[in-house]
């Protein structure tokens, strides 16, 4: 047995890492689905600069709040710390969330300051687009 697994060890590390990656592929397509069944929306703001980080590529720090609860995460979107932006996320867990770099918070709305639970849809005080909205998220 030592020898077969010795002699196939190439072939074994190589379907483990494609079940691994098809994994990886299927956990993100449902966190997406899941977010998308579920969504709200809140203003994010971002925590820092685009950088370059140690170990995690380049990107932008953010935060956002939802039921007085403030979570941080990065964004792949170049922004400028105190930057705000609209950030969807999963109304079931606040947790999964991304930045809709499609929409901007324009200068006349800095100061608007969303729900404790987020907004629904229609309740964004801008005009969003749903379809424009799940293809962004989707790719």
């Amino acid at each position: 047995m030592k020898k077969i697994i010795s002699e196939k060890f190439h072939i074994i590390i190589l379907l483990i890492t494609i079940l691994f990656i098809a994994f990886c592929f299927i956990q993100e397509n449902l966190w997406v689905k899941r977010m998308l069944k579920n969504p709200k929306y809140t203003i994010g703001k971002a925590t820092t600069d685009w950088h370059q980080k140690n170990n995690n590529g380049v990107g932008t720090d953010y935060k956002y709040q939802v039921n007085d609860k403030v979570y941080f995460k990065t964004t792949n979107c170049s922004y400028k710390k105190g930057d705000k932006f609209l950030v969807i996320f999963d109304s079931i867990k606040p947790k999964n969330a991304t930045v809709l770099g499609i929409y901007s918070i324009e200068n006349y709305l800095i100061d608007l300051k969303p729900p404790a639970k987020g907004w629904k849809y229609q309740d964004v005080p801008f005009n969003i687009d749903s379809n424009m909205i799940k293809k962004y998220v989707q790719d």
